[in-house]
C-alpha cells in the first residue's frame, strides 16, 4: 500500500511539472490624474474593463507617513467603485514625477520612518478600503538620491511587505522607469518582493531631441541612433527588464493615453525623425488629439507600429484603438501579467470621436 501512494505520489509530482507555468495576460491598471476630478469624476471610469484602478498620488513626509494634498473626496469617491463592482482592486500610488526622490531616499535610509511609512499606509488602506499602494519612486539613486537608494528601496519594499502580511495581505506595486538603467534598481530583488512591476513604456522621445519620435514606440524606427533602438521602445523596454530579472507574470506593460507634440523645422518634411524647433502648440490626451480632424493628416508608423499626425508645422506621436491593440497582443505574446496606461481620464470618455473610452474599449477587445 505504502508503495502505491509513493507511485501516484510521483506521478501526480511529475504531471503537475509539465503543466503550462505562465499566467494569464488579465491585469487592466488604470491610473487616475486626481487634479481632472472637475473634467473627469472617479465615476466615469470604467470599472467592467478596468481591474485596479490607481489613484494618483499621494506624497510621502520626511518622517515617512504619506501626505494627502487636498481632502479625501476623490479616496471616497473611487471606494464607491466598488458598489459598480465588488472585484475591482482601488490601489494607492505613492510619488510619481513631481514628488522627486529625495524624500524617498531619506526616508528609505531610515528605520523608524520606514515603520511609520508602513504604519501610515496600513491606516489609508484600512480606512478608505484600498487594496494595496503602488511605490512611484522616479528614480532610485537619481534626482537628489544616493547609491545607497538600491538596496534601500528593496529593504523599504519589504517593510511594505511584511506590515501587509501581518495584517490580512495586500496588493504591493511598483512604476519604474521604461530603461531599468534610469534608475539604481536591484531587478531581482523587486520582482520578488512586489506583485507587479509596472513598466513606464511612455514617453520615449520628446522635444528635447530636436527631432519628431513616438511617444510610445512598439518597436523601433529606421531613424533611430543605437541607444535608441536599444531602449527607447516597449519591445526593447520589455526585454531589459525581463533580461535584467523581472518576472513575466508580474511585468505590467504601460500604455501612454496621451501623445508628445512637436513644431516642425520645415513643415514639408514631417515624417518620423525629421528636424524640429520645439514643443508643440496642441497635443494631450487621446480624447484631444482624435478630435483633430480639420486640415491635419493622420499617417500609420508600419516600424514602430503607432500612428502619428501633422499639420502645417505641427506635429503630434501618438496611441489610437489600433496601436493600443496590438501593444496588447504583444503583451499577451510576451506572457506578461498585463497593461497599465497613464492615464484613464486621457480616454474617450464621451464618445465624441466615435467609440466611447475607445482605447479602453480596444483593451478589452484585444485582452
Amino acid at each position: 500500500m505504502q508503495l502505491n501512494l509513493l507511485s501516484v505520489y510521483i506521478f501526480c509530482v511529475a504531471y503537475i511539472s509539465v503543466e503550462p507555468t505562465a499566467a494569464a495576460t488579465d491585469k487592466i491598471l488604470c491610473y487616475y490624474e486626481t487634479w481632472v476630478a472637475n473634467s473627469f469624476v472617479p465615476d466615469d471610469i470604467d470599472v467592467n474593463i478596468c481591474t485596479h484602478v490607481n489613484y494618483a498620488f499621494l506624497g510621502i513626509n520626511e518622517d515617512g507617513s504619506l501626505r494627502l494634498d487636498g481632502d479625501d473626496s476623490i479616496l471616497k469617491s473611487l471606494g464607491d467603485l466598488k458598489s459598480k463592482n465588488p472585484n475591482i482592486k482601488l490601489i494607492l500610488s505613492v510619488g510619481g514625477w513631481a514628488e522627486g526622490s529625495t524624500t524617498f531616499s531619506h526616508v528609505a535610509a531610515d528605520a523608524d520612518k520606514k515603520a511609520k511609512m508602513a504604519e501610515s499606509t496600513l491606516w489609508y488602506l484600512q480606512t478608505y478600503s484600498f487594496d494595496g499602494v503602488d511605490i512611484d519612486w522616479e528614480y532610485p539613486g537619481k534626482r537628489g538620491g544616493t547609491t545607497a537608494d538600491k538596496e534601500n528601496f528593496i529593504d523599504m519594499l519589504w517593510v511594505l511587505r511584511n506590515k501587509f502580511n501581518e495584517n490580512g495581505g495586500y496588493l504591493l506595486t511598483t512604476a519604474v522607469c521604461a530603461n531599468p538603467e534610469c534608475g539604481d534598481y536591484n531587478v531581482n530583488a523587486i520582482s520578488k518582493v512586489v506583485d507587479y512591476v509596472n513598466v513606464m513604456t511612455y514617453d520615449m522621445h520628446s522635444a528635447a531631441d530636436g527631432k519628431t519620435g513616438q511617444n510610445s514606440p512598439l518597436y523601433p524606427s529606421s531613424t533611430d541612433t543605437e541607444w535608441e533602438r536599444t531602449h527607447a521602445n516597449c519591445d526593447a523596454a520589455i526585454n531589459n527588464w525581463l533580461n535584467s530579472g523581472t518576472a513575466p507574470e508580474k511585468t505590467i506593460l504601460g500604455l501612454g493615453f496621451y501623445g508628445h507634440s512637436y513644431t516642425l523645422a520645415d513643415s514639408n518634411n514631417h515624417g518620423v525623425g525629421a528636424p524640429t524647433v520645439g514643443e508643440g502648440s496642441v497635443g494631450g490626451g487621446y480624447n484631444n488629439i482624435c478630435a483633430l480632424t480639420d486640415g491635419w493628416t493622420e499617417e500609420w508608423d508600419d516600424e514602430q507600429q503607432v500612428p502619428y499626425k501633422y499639420a502645417g508645422d505641427q506635429w503630434i506621436g501618438y496611441d489610437n484603438p489600433k496601436s493600443i491593440g496590438l501593444k496588447v497582443q504583444y503583451a499577451k505574446s510576451r506572457n506578461l501579467g498585463g497593461v497599465m496606461m497613464w492615464a484613464v481620464d486621457h480616454d474617450d470618455k464621451d464618445g465624441s470621436c466615435g467609440t466611447k473610452n475607445a482605447l479602453l474599449q480596444a483593451i478589452k477587445d484585444n485582452l
